[in-house]
């Protein structure tokens, strides 16, 4: 079921909830009302019957009945009630109007208990309904008063189907209003899923939606093209990978075919050939080297590993520990205070040791690497050549190789990721100038 119908359906029902209750509740009121105006009338024409006929012996029970007498007393209730006057027996001994009050047993209770109270009831005689009224006599008896309440009955009715008229009528503009709501509010919805479709079957990043209508559903297009640009930005990021590594990759490949093909001849020396094989085995852990790197730069180390709360001392000491174990070369490391953050502790070991390896490649033997730790800032300091200012703004880029480095081995590869891990965890890196001679890469934590 669509959006468009669940909205008109919701709409419509909760309307004929809301009539529906209206209307029985008014119904009710109104019954009420009319029922209560009628009781009032009746008390009121009772009690003054009842009074005169304790003082008028003309109209007092004589032992027979008298149809329709003509009397003073009952002459008010001849043309709008019917009166009737019962001895404690139950026989009528005074009656006025055309029918005849039903006796109940009620009826008889009240007629031979003269502090018995009154009965008020709605009855029906010969198919028309009677409000009627019941009262005890002073000297025993009863004295029963009816109106028709027919005409109330009939004004009920009519209040009834005036009401389901007009929940009716309600119910059609609600269905009118809610179609109308419906399609307003699932318009850019539904152009929103179509973009959606369109975008997933042509692969077209480039299309930006503009959609107007109620504040939410601009706000979810704006958030779709923002969607749209990460993936428009990404894409022309995997480009751009791609075609710098198919770049990278042609060299080390051209110089593995050549050496290949020089050791295919037969004249070549042992010397001759042991330098070949050693070539050889360089492209390859240059190419293992590479191909490590742009797995990690491929791969979103976010979904791979969890932040931790990691003490940044120790973790330099780790690396500058394995560094040089594996080189022999001196890296020291500083640290003022232990200083915890939180990050993906493989992410962060993977970077310091990127720039620890460029420190000691562009640092002379004799000199140490040095990691300094204060607070949250990390600085990598080496005492080598130094980068130039020209050269500082692009270092971080994905293959960049500076025109003095360019005959060292290296992808250029190694800051692009330091550079990744800085702006997965809302950090920022740096390079500048080490004090006497080299440069000074820093990683600051937010």
């Amino acid at each position: 079921m669509s959006l468009r119908t669940r909205l008109l359906l919701t709409t419509s029902a909760i309307v004929l909830v809301i009539c529906g209750a209206l209307s029985v509740g008014v119904s009710t009121i109104i019954s009420r009302q009319l029922i209560h105006e009628i009781d009032n009338t009746l008390d009121a024409r009772i009690e003054a019957i009842a009074a005169t006929l304790r003082e008028n012996q003309e109209i007092s029970p004589t032992g027979r009945r008298q149809r329709n007498p003509l009397s003073d007393a009952l002459m008010p209730t001849r043309f709008d009630t019917v009166t009737q006057v019962i001895d404690p027996a139950g026989t009528v001994i005074i009656a006025l109007g055309e029918v005849d009050l039903p006796i109940t047993q009620r009826v008889l209770n009240i007629a031979n208990n003269p502090s018995g109270g009154s009965a008020r009831f709605t009855t029906s005689i010969a198919g028309v309904k009677y409000r009627m009224l019941t009262i005890p006599l002073v000297n025993g008896g009863a004295l029963q008063l009816a109106k028709d309440i027919s005409e109330i009955e009939h004004a009920q009715q009519r209040s009834r189907q005036s009401l389901i008229s007009i929940g009716f009528l309600g119910i059609l503009v609600a269905a009118i209003a809610g179609w109308w709501v419906a399609r307003r509010t699932a318009k850019p919805i539904q152009q929103l899923a179509d973009a959606a479709e369109h975008i997933a079957a042509t692969q077209e990043l480039n299309t930006t939606l503009d959609i107007h209508g109620d504040r939410e559903i601009e706000q979810l297009a704006d958030s779709f093209n923002t969607m749209l640009g990460a993936l428009r930005l990404s894409s022309e990021q995997q480009k751009q990978l791609v075609q710098d590594a198919s770049h990278e990759l042609r060299t080390p490949l051209t110089s593995l075919r050549a050496n290949t093909e020089l050791l295919e001849r037969d004249t070549l020396d042992a010397p001759t050939r042991d330098a070949i094989l050693r070539d050889i085995r360089a492209e390859v852990d240059e190419l293992t080297s590479l191909s490590s790197e742009l797995s990690a730069l491929a791969s979103d180390q976010r979904l791979i590993e969890e932040p931790t709360s990691v003490d940044l001392a120790e973790a330099a000491a780790e690396v500058a520990n394995r560094a040089s174990r594996r080189t022999g070369r001196t890296v020291t490391v500083v640290a003022n205070g232990p200083q915890e953050v939180t990050v993906r502790l493989g992410q962060l070991e993977r970077a310091l040791s990127n720039l620890v390896d460029n420190a000691l490649k562009f640092c002379p033997v004799a000199l140490p690497v040095e990691i300094v730790v204060n607070g949250k800032r990390i600085d990598v300091v080496d005492h080598g050549s130094g980068i130039s200012d020209a050269d500082k703004p692009l270092v971080f880029d994905r293959f960049y190789r500076a025109a003095a480095t360019r005959a060292l081995p290296g992808s250029g590869l190694g800051l692009a990721i330091v550079k990744q891990f800085a702006t997965d965890h809302d950090a920022t890196v740096s390079v500048s100038d080490t004090p006497g001679g080299g440069a000074t890469v820093t990683i600051t934590f937010a």
